[in-house]
């Protein structure tokens, strides 16, 4: 898939695709990408929360085409041109622009805010209607109140907190909160942003999830770089949050997810179904990918790090000591031994349809009814917002299923 590819091209070639990009374009040449995405590989995702946003399986056809068209001389010299328009207006102003009034959906606060974790805290300037971000890069100048935001793969947190972007990050169809998005515009996968089609919306605020993204779009307006990788669902939340001022808000819906954990907790243990093995699995004929970890996504939070669930002991024993994203690929031959009481299986658009595949057929848990399909668009996220969402579906699918013995 795409993430995974990025990071084995850095790896190997030594530089990310879009410094490989902008060297090649600076040589002249022309690059091109495969488009065919592995049915198979596994990529590494944050920490605690499900920024692996970038595990998909999903094949396109086409087979090679160029990162970026080259831009004309003229256009990018405008492009040039209003950048160091942009420029020296900052440099003339010294505050933030203030955008038109009644633009996009923007928090309201000016309420003075502290650090609210060693990554990101936050103080507002009542006077100038500006705040104070504490991040890894340094403090960051943001509007108190901005109307014009720009966020890349943390849209999720961002639309819990009751705040609508004006341009986010692709958002895969079945995402929980794609509805929340509706008429919002798409810059694409989050890794590879334009940034001329950045300026164009003429943000006030900008959220970038890697060091990569933030190098790129920083001099467009205020950027505030997330590590989600390094934070935990709330962590992350949190972060955000102090971003706009809505520290309480952050809480209170930290609050909730952990209400709503115990409860769902409580009703899978009065069914016995507590304490019954989980496995999560995605693939197809020619293999499967078992999920090894609370950090994969695909309903691993969810199951094994909110609910606390257990994998069979071959996979548990992996899920206690891995901290980032993992899973094996296994042949359908050996694959039975890996299958616990329930299976929750990932499928996306021409996944396999397994129903003739006798090793498959043959697995106690599919052949008695406790197989659960779930869409891998909506077990992509790991917000807060998704997560939500993920324990409403697994606590219902999984009360529904037969009970095993």
């Amino acid at each position: 898939d795409v993430y995974y590819f990025s990071r084995i091209f850095k790896k190997h070639v030594g530089i990310s695709p879009i410094q490989y990009q902008r060297k090649m374009r600076e040589e002249a040449k022309t690059e091109d990408r495969p488009l065919v995405i592995s049915e198979s590989s596994i990529g590494r995702r944050w920490k605690s929360g499900y920024i692996d946003y970038e595990n998909h399986y999903q094949y396109i056809d086409g087979g090679s085409t160029p990162m970026k068209r080259r831009k004309t001389s003229s256009s990018m010299i405008m492009v040039a041109l209003l950048s160091i328009t942009m420029l020296l207006a900052a440099c003339s102003s010294g505050t933030a622009t203030t955008p038109a009034a009644g633009e996009g959906t923007g928090a309201s606060s000016n309420n003075s805010s502290t650090a609210v974790s060693s990554d990101t805290g936050s103080q507002t300037n009542k006077d100038n209607e500006t705040r104070t971000v504490s991040t890894v890069k340094g403090d960051v100048v943001v509007p108190a109140n901005p109307k014009r935001v720009v966020v890349l793969y943390l849209q999720g947190d961002v639309v819990a907190l009751g705040i609508k972007p004006i341009a986010t990050s692709e958002v895969f169809n079945g995402a929980a909160y794609k509805s929340e998005l509706e008429g919002v515009n798409s810059l694409g996968t989050w890794f590879e942003p334009n940034p001329e089609a950045v300026i164009d919306l003429d943000p006030d605020l900008i959220i970038v999830p890697s060091e990569e993204t933030y190098t790129l779009l920083k001099d467009i307006a205020p950027t505030v770089y997330i590590p989600y990788e390094k934070m935990t669902t709330e962590e992350r939340l949190q972060s955000i949050a102090s971003i706009f001022g809505k520290e309480q808000e952050a809480e209170t819906l930290i609050n909730n997810l952990n209400s709503k954990v115990e409860e769902s907790k409580q009703t899978l243990a009065d069914a016995g179904i507590l304490d019954k093995t989980v496995s999560i699995v995605e693939g197809g004929l020619k293999g499967m990918v078992v999920v090894e970890s609370k950090q994969y996504g695909r309903g691993s939070q969810a199951l094994y790090e909110y609910l606390g669930m257990k994998a069979p002991e071959v996979v548990q024993k992996k899920i206690d000591v891995v901290s980032e994203a993992g899973g094996s690929n296994l042949s359908m031959e050996v694959l039975p031994e890996y299958i616990g009481d329930y299976v929750f299986r990932s499928v996306y658009e021409g996944a396999d349809n397994l129903t003739d595949d006798p090793i498959w057929s043959s697995i106690p848990a599919v052949k008695e009814g406790r197989l659960i399909e779930i869409d891998f668009d909506f077990f992509y996220y790991s917000d807060i917002y998704s997560i939500n969402k993920q324990l409403d579906f697994v606590v219902e699918k999984l009360l529904a299923a037969p009970r095993a013995q």
